[in-house]
């Protein structure tokens, strides 16, 4: 029996879906297929995370979106905290956790990020419905042939995600604030829209209760 390489399933998924991307504007990069958007400086991808294990393959699609620039931004905030002496304190970890950690954090570019593809469900669709017509962004296989209509499952992931880069262009900023915490404290501020900020922030803190972080930023953001 003939083994089937890494490298090999991602091609064989790379002759699917690159064409595809291509028409869209969409750039191979390895094992990520990579838009970048001048307009926003926003940077979409669609990544192939594939590793073997035991004898088979476990494959995860993922889509990111990244921008350095504005990033860069939330992330003079940040380092504020992550320096903070009583942040720190409060934090409890050694200060070579405290290091690794804010390195981490400052050198994340991340706006947003799909892991769970189950969010383009239709909204009447019953889930088990969705599994059996597109599970392949999280599925394990010895041969990719195994999954029902690998290639059409495929390019179903394409569609899925130009709606998502759709759904993002029609109003970046807008869905900065709807999808996002930090970043969206942050954008809210730079425009002055304070009331929405504080809303933003309160709500914020029901979801995450006793973030020291986010409490932080949060006094760095509005101290001038």
């Amino acid at each position: 029996m003939v083994k089937i390489t890494r490298d090999e399933v991602i091609l064989d998924i790379a002759k699917v879906i690159g064409p595809l991307f291509e028409q869209k504007g969409f750039v191979q990069k390895k094992n990520i297929f990579e838009f970048h958007d001048s307009n926003t400086n926003n940077i979409y991808q669609y990544e192939i995370l594939l590793s073997k294990r035991k004898g088979y393959f476990s494959l995860h699609l993922r889509l990111k979106l990244l921008n350095k620039p504005f990033m860069k931004e939330v992330n003079k905030v940040a380092k504020k905290v992550w320096l903070d002496e009583d942040f720190i304190r409060l934090d409890g970890r050694s200060d070579e956790m405290i290091k690794y950690a804010m390195k981490i954090r400052l050198s994340d570019y991340n706006l947003g990020m799909v892991t769970d593809w189950r969010n383009f469900k239709e909204e009447k669709e019953p889930l088990s419905d969705f599994n059996d017509r597109f599970s392949i962004w999280f599925s394990v296989f010895d041969d990719i042939n195994e999954i029902p209509n690998w290639k059409a499952q495929l390019v179903q992931s394409v569609l899925f995600t130009e709606k998502w880069v759709s759904d993002i262009q029609s109003n970046p900023e807008q869905w900065i604030i709807d999808h996002t915490i930090y970043q969206a404290l942050y954008l809210l501020k730079k425009q002055n829209r304070i009331i929405e900020l504080n809303e933003k922030y309160n709500y914020s803190l029901t979801l995450y209760k006793s973030n020291n972080e986010l409490i932080f930023f949060y006094k760095y953001l509005t101290a001038s």
